[in-house]
């Protein structure tokens, strides 16, 4: 396998790569971490030959095949979408070329050694898969999500994230001994991400993976390889072990670095104090050339992202947050929806799952008001406001703007605190914040135009993958918002980390049916599995089995734990309530006790209208306290009920 051999890489001043050895392991799946512009694709690009190293080499054993799905595509096709993934094997395609040259020169000339060539090329064009390429290719494009009548569409025709895919069937197809995947689900839905985990699991060759989808790289690595201080650092196992092990690991660093500035405070101090006797001049050189070869310990930071935000808390909406009622929608002879309906509520925050081209993004659009339904209507509650994001949302962007302007532009007087934080959040800190729209990629653009959203006092969030572009920490302070946000959110996402954190509602949709399943994404799946469907979004093997027991009371105690977390406060708020009302009534009847009294009015005692006075304010703040008692007691009978939905729905079948 290909091996590093003590390479750097440079671009100026900034190094990314110093002295890197490393032994590729044969046959395993590697995830490769670490900081953005740390120089995890330029090592990627290293091993598949586009970069050279400053110095060094990379040991490449004749015949090792390496394939590379970088994040962008910029190479175009003329030909069809299967012409596209056949070029794969473009080898089998140039001996099926030149077995049928054969076939047409032996009706003619069927010689010894016409003949001989002809069963040594279909007995080659055999063993290596020949007469199965054609019905591979189609697998494992319609893996990627392509339908029997797009493969014959041309691929010009498909936009980047369609050609992506295409590119990816071609590697797959080709099947390298090293494959090389730079970010591969940004372009996938869940089908497909669940195809994918299932193929490259069964991989006959090392996959070298970066990914910020947090499961797929728990489902698929055997081992993480982080770049830290232009270094790399192996750890065994999946993503999960390698975040214990790495903060495991950065303690010994700490510890470690303490040490070592405190026998240089040491030494320094001999220095210093022993500088100008001629007697310790020996003693005082030795030290300092002792200091010369110390190699300062570099301690990488803490990997969870320690700044955190609040979504603006928004005015309080009533409990129908939205509801669309016959919605029609039809593009040509695609007819996505035909009367659907839906009814988001106060607190809910849904998932849209379902099979690409299904319409969850149109359907995203109509609630947003981006799109007309062709029939039907969408009403928002009342003082419901709703924020839209979609990857569009780059257009409403001032590219004149820098990008601390733009957020402080839409920031109000309560939220400009904050703005620094969630710039902070979505990797943008220090002289970054001052860089033109104009001049940012397409992701950096996105991340901007999501923590703009951010900064909106919006009621109900629309929200379609929010997480394209995120790293993983940046997903995770994300999740801390949605889960903490007082509104109601629907969300598009394929990464079912994310989905599995932020929701308690997920939607199904499929050939223009909306299929409701109220409780959590784990909860689904285990639905799902129970209907006997395809467990496309998440199921390790892709079989449709049913939960274990053990599974089943694992999900009814996790239920039990989030509806105590969600009513805790609320009950605790209505006890209250209840004292007080309790200590109004008695004071209210008091006093009506002693303005019902005649001796009240013969003089001598208390004034009659500081009774009168201290009555109608009891009387109005008990009101008060009444009407937010009801209000809070409808809310926990909304929980109540919820939940209660949620743990029916787990015991039916």
């Amino acid at each position: 396998m290909i091996a590093l051999e003590e390479i750097s890489k440079s671009y100026g001043q900034d190094r990314l790569l110093e002295d890197v050895s490393w032994q590729l392991p044969v046959g395993e799946v590697v995830g490769l971490v670490g900081p953005n512009g740390v120089g995890k694709t330029t090592l990627l690009r290293i091993l598949v030959d586009q970069e050279s190293p400053d110095t060094g080499q990379v040991i490449r054993p004749r015949g090792v095949q390496v394939g590379y799905l970088p994040q962008e595509i910029t190479e175009a096709d003329d030909g069809t979408v299967l012409d596209a993934i056949l070029q794969g094997r473009a080898d089998l395609l140039a001996l099926e070329a030149e077995l049928k040259e054969l076939e047409r020169r032996l009706q003619n000339d069927q010689s010894e050694e016409v003949t001989r060539a002809y069963d040594l090329a279909q007995d080659r064009f055999r063993r290596e898969g020949g007469y199965e390429l054609r019905s591979r290719a189609f697998e494992i494009g319609a893996g990627m999500g392509f339908s029997d009548e797009e493969f014959h569409r041309p691929l010009a025709e498909f936009s980047g994230g369609w050609k992506m895919r295409a590119f990816l069937a071609r590697l797959l197809l080709r099947s390298p001994d090293l494959l090389l995947l730079d970010e591969p689900t940004n372009h996938l839905d869940l089908e497909s991400i669940e195809w994918l985990e299932g193929f490259l699991k069964n991989y006959p060759g090392t996959i070298i993976l970066i990914s910020h989808d947090r499961e797929f790289m728990n489902r698929l690595v055997d081992q993480i390889t982080e770049i830290h201080a232009r270094d790399l650092a192996h750890y065994r196992g999946n993503y999960d072990k390698y975040l214990v092990e790495r903060e495991e690991r950065r303690q010994r660093l700490l510890d470690a670095a303490a040490r070592q500035a405190r026998e240089i405070e040491r030494i320094q101090t001999f220095i210093d104090r022993f500088r100008y006797k001629a007697s310790k001049a020996s003693q005082v050189q030795s030290r300092v050339k002792q200091l010369e070869k110390i190699e300062p310990i570099e301690v990488p930071p803490a990997y969870d992202s320690q700044i955190s935000f609040e979504f603006p808390q928004p005015p309080r909406v009533g409990k129908t947050v939205l509801e669309a009622r016959g919605l029609t929608k039809s593009f040509g002879d695609n007819h996505l929806y035909q009367g659907a309906g839906f009814t988001l509520h106060r607190g809910e925050r849904v998932a849209f799952v379902g099979p690409n081209g299904a319409g969850k993004s149109t359907l995203l659009k109509m609630l947003a008001g981006r799109l007309p339904p062709d029939s039907g209507e969408v009403h928002r509650g009342h003082q419901v406001e709703v924020a839209y994001f979609a990857q569009h949302s780059v257009d409403q962007l001032d590219l004149q703007n820098t990008i601390l302007d733009e957020l402080e532009g839409a920031a109000s007087f309560e939220a400009t605190p904050r703005v620094r934080s969630i710039l902070g959040a979505f990797q943008f800190s220090g002289d970054d914040v001052h860089k033109r729209i104009s001049v940012l990629s397409g992701g950096e653009k996105s991340r901007v135009a999501l923590a703009k959203l951010l900064l909106e006092p919006a009621g109900c969030l629309l929200l379609d993958e929010p997480t394209n572009h995120l790293d993983i920490p940046s997903r995770r302070v994300l999740e801390q918002g949605l889960r903490d946000f007082g509104g109601a959110l629907c969300v598009i996402s394929h990464d079912r980390a994310f989905l599995s954190q932020v929701v308690n509602r997920v939607v199904r949709i499929d050939e223009g049916r909306l299929k409701d399943y109220p409780g959590t994404f784990e909860e689904y799946r285990w639905r799902r599995a129970r209907e006997g469907g395809e467990v496309e979004e998440g199921d390790d093997s892709g079989a449709s089995e049913v939960l274990s027991r053990k599974d089943l009371r694992r999900l009814r105690a996790e239920l039990r734990q989030e509806r105590d977390a969600e009513v805790g406060t609320l009950r605790q708020e209505l006890n209250a309530l209840e004292t007080r009302i309790e200590e109004l009534e008695r004071e209210v009847a008091g006093l009506e006790e002693k303005l019902a009294d005649p001796q009240t009015y013969e003089g001598g005692g208390e004034s009659v209208a500081g009774l009168q006075k201290s009555h109608g304010e009891l009387s109005s703040e008990l009101a008060a306290v009444l009407e937010s008692w009801e209000e809070k007691g409808g809310l926990l009978e909304e929980i109540e009920q919820r939940y209660a939905s949620r743990e029916e729905a787990l015991e039916s079948p």
